[in-house]
């Protein structure tokens, strides 16, 4: 019986084989290019979007207050390689790093490391600390340093769409977790995520979600 086996790769031109159990998986994050070289077994690879990845792990630490921004000095990995259990997919990658990022195992750090250290993830924390509060795209790009032109494509290559749908979905997102978590009234709320009204409120929850305010308050 056969427990594990192996496969060639190469990670930005340089040959690396890797030794993988029948009953795991194997994560390869990298910047770099891969390519499977074996010739033997049989293989099934999935491509996961590394700026979904680093998008993801800015709201879970953000919603546990965690603080972690890559270390000044500190040496960038190329690449990292991380054995998964079960079955990894392209289907199950959230919960899975969701899982990882909860339990906060030693053996994750690297991976975690490699997240933080890309501009995606750096440019996503900006623009939740810095995007509720500026109206306009050429503020937010002067923020943050570089040019309008340049900001609209480092954040479509980061967001995979335009920033101003997804400053509208972060915003209605978060009053709408304040609706489910608290008693406020809908025109405090409204007013402190920079709606113009109550109304306003309720009409871009519904346009953005299908619901109303008022019914996810009914139900919880």
């Amino acid at each position: 019986m056969i427990d594990r086996t192996s496969m060639e790769v190469l990670i930005d031109d340089k040959s690396k084989r890797l030794t993988i159990a029948t009953d795991k998986a194997t994560l390869i994050a990298t910047t770099a290019g891969v390519k499977v070289v074996s010739t033997e077994g049989l293989w099934r690879l999935h491509k996961l979007p590394l700026c979904g990845a680093a998008k993801l792990l800015v709201f879970l630490e953000r919603n546990r207050e965690i603080v972690r921004p890559f270390t000044a000095g500190k040496r960038r990995q190329r690449e990292v390689v991380i054995d998964a259990l079960g079955d990894l997919t392209v289907w199950n990658f959230e919960p899975w790093l969701i899982s990882r990022a909860v339990r906060s195992d030693p053996r994750d750090v690297p991976l975690f490391d490699f997240l933080r250290a890309q501009e995606t993830y750096g440019l996503v924390r900006f623009l939740l600390d810095e995007g509720a509060g500026v109206t306009s795209i050429a503020a937010l790009s002067q923020r943050y340093g570089v040019s309008e032109s340049h900001f609209r494509r480092l954040c479509r290559q980061a967001l995979g769409r335009g920033l101003k749908l997804e400053l509208r979905q972060w915003r209605a997102a978060m009053a709408v977790l304040d609706v489910v978590e608290g008693s406020e009234s809908f025109t405090s709320l409204a007013s402190r995520h920079g709606f113009s009204s109550s109304a306003h409120f309720s009409r871009e929850i519904k346009n953005l979600f299908g619901f109303s305010p008022c019914h996810v308050r009914r139900r919880t």
